[in-house]
């Protein structure tokens, strides 16, 4: 019984929905269409042009209407299907970059009305790329192009401050709307951040663009590491990353070995008056050239008894009347058993 009751169930399932009428969405044919574009606007600019394309050629206008304003208005259209409007800030309602405003157009064919919708918005009229700065002698630019849509540019200023709370000063020259501005980051200290202000003016209306440059170290460009051990006549010139004897004049550093009574301590001294001045962490971290170069060696030390891991030291060497920069920390000290023979300090350095 229950096996019957099962099979009428489920041949009543089929049937109502065998019975049920797919439903389609209607598609309407309006007999007309029109498609709406704008050339744009930007705050530099007091206009803005609405284009109407209506392709069947078949409407004589189209109304327009700010929905969040007050602005309403008609657009005629021409014989080849084709009209705009123009209309002024006061019509537009947008005042700063990224404001926006939605324009309703009404359109009517054989009695049949029907809608289509623009938002227009406020863009930015000052584009700018700015260059990542080192500390070094090297110009760098900011470029920028100030490029309102129909307006025409009548001022440029440019202004630079170093830090948030500092005051613009202005940029000595002349500036043209697509234009640049030179930065020496040479000029500037780690941790310095640049701000640029670039202004362009319009008639009566002004626009500016801030930029933000944080000044970035000058990195030695090369790296590389060594070990000293006690190999007789064992050195290391920094400046060709080699392996020389201490009687090479181009020698830089060679193992120093301390002995008392019960053990040995390893450091480092130079055959040839290089100069160490203890450092920090962030010395090797950052290894800016020209803070590396300004280092005071007045106190410097030609060699250290004893060294641990971690250890940095900033190093000036000459080769003949050109001086050599360079920061180093010591990464490994090693004395296996005691052994002089089997013991050794790495270092690894940038120059």
């Amino acid at each position: 019984m229950k096996k019957i009751q099962l099979i009428i169930f489920i041949s009543l399932i089929f049937f109502v929905t065998s019975c049920q009428k797919k439903v389609v969405n209607p598609v309407y044919n309006l007999g007309s269409e029109f498609f709406i574009s704008s050339p744009g606007y930007t705050t530099l600019d007091n206009e803005a042009v609405f284009n109407i394309n209506n392709e069947s050629k078949n409407l004589s206008s189209v109304a327009i209407a700010n929905t969040g304003g007050s602005y309403t208005g008609t657009i005629s259209i021409a014989a080849d299907g084709t009209g705009s409007i123009t209309l002024n800030d006061a019509d537009l309602g947008l005042n700063s970059i990224g404001a926006s405003a939605k324009f309703k157009f009404d359109a009517t064919y054989n009695g049949k009305p029907f809608s289509r919708f623009y938002t227009l918005t406020a863009a930015d009229p000052i584009s700018v790329d700015a260059p990542t700065v080192t500390r070094s002698s090297k110009t760098d630019y900011l470029y920028f192009d100030i490029a309102p849509v129909a307006a025409t540019v009548t001022g440029v200023k440019v202004q630079t401050k170093v830090g948030i709370n500092s005051t613009y000063t202005d940029v000595a020259g002349t500036f043209a709307a697509n234009d640049s501005v030179a930065i020496v980051g040479s000029n500037y200290n780690l941790g310095d951040t640049l701000y640029v202000n670039v202004i362009g003016t319009a008639g009566t209306k002004t626009a500016n663009t801030e930029t933000a440059i944080a000044i970035q170290p000058n990195t030695f460009p090369n790296t590389a590491s060594f070990k000293l051990d006690s190999t007789a006549n064992r050195a290391y010139d920094f400046v060709g990353d080699s392996a020389v004897t201490v009687s090479d004049t181009t020698a830089d550093i060679k193992l120093a070995v301390t002995s008392y009574t019960g053990g040995f301590d390893l450091g480092f001294s130079s055959p040839n008056s290089t100069l160490f001045v203890k450092g920090m962490a962030s010395d090797y971290k950052v290894a800016d050239q020209m803070a590396i170069a300004a280092t005071d060696f007045s106190f410097a030390v030609t060699s250290v008894e004893n060294v641990s891991v971690g250890d940095v030291y900033i190093f000036k060497t000459m080769r003949g009347t050109k001086a050599h920069y360079g920061v180093m920390e010591v990464t490994a000290v090693e004395k296996p058993q005691g052994v002089l023979d089997d013991s050794y300090i790495t270092i690894k350095y940038k120059y």
